[in-house]
């Protein structure tokens, strides 16, 4: 059973007005992040968030030593106990997709004690990081088929940034396909990540959503304190437009 597991109505209705004062996307040390959790923590708590879900990437390369995942957890729950009370505090992973099948690097054992799973495409299934070898067409067709094939995977209880990589690294990535992946989320209850590093102005991505009835995660994608609370902040400036 999953340590914690957020119930669905832990999730924001894309139709929502006033949005929560969440954070489901945030990286320390204990992967590719610039500080600890206790930083973090504590700009959080500065930020008045009410809840911070980290979401540790699972890949083999970010993690020089093998018991990192017993680490991270520990140092949550440290962390959990000196803030109870004032700010929730959640174990997560962002899981990376490795076929068009829905594939990701998880395995049983810390899928069990983590509260979160967030579903990623990143690099790309045949390519890995060399994208700058694939024209655009190419780019939109094989992120938006690992998007798909994600959605296929029962264990993630969110899909990160549609589009993110083709969008940051080779061509925007067309709102239709966009639409077509949160269709595919709504119908097999899995949220969407909305996420200003990425999405970009937020608005016509919260549109969609709301027009197929989407549950929605703020993600900001923050590497450090100065990240934290970004996407809840301009997902509430878009759904006051």
């Amino acid at each position: 059973m999953k340590q914690q597991q957020p119930p669905k109505m832990a999730f924001i209705p894309a139709a929502a007005v006033t949005i929560p004062a969440w954070e489901y996307h945030a990286h320390t040390i204990h992967s590719d992040g610039q500080t600890d959790v206790g930083t973090m923590v504590q700009r959080a708590i500065a930020a008045q968030l009410q809840r911070l879900v980290f979401t540790e990437h699972t890949e083999p390369d970010m993690h020089p030593r093998r018991d990192w995942f017993q680490r991270y957890y520990a140092d949550v729950q440290r962390w959990r106990q000196r803030v109870e009370g004032v700010l929730e505090l959640h174990v997560g992973l962002e899981v990376p997709i490795i076929d068009f099948a829905g594939q990701v690097i998880l395995s049983d054992e810390i899928a069990e004690q983590s509260a979160f799973i967030l579903g990623a495409v990143h690099a790309y299934p045949g390519y890995g990081w060399q994208l700058q070898q694939l024209e655009p067409e190419q780019a939109i067709d094989i992120e938006f088929r690992a998007s798909m094939g994600l959605l296929d995977n029962r264990r993630i209880d969110a899909i990160a940034h549609i589009g993110g990589i083709c969008q940051r690294f080779v061509t925007p990535f067309p709102l239709e396909l966009f639409d077509e992946v949160v269709r595919k989320a709504v119908d097999r209850g899995i949220a969407v990540e909305l996420n200003p590093a990425y999405h970009q102005p937020l608005a016509p991505y919260l549109a969609i959503c709301r027009r197929h009835g989407a549950w929605v995660t703020p993600g900001s994608n923050a590497h450090g304190p100065d990240d934290l609370g970004l996407a809840r902040a301009q997902l509430t400036q878009a759904a006051g437009a």
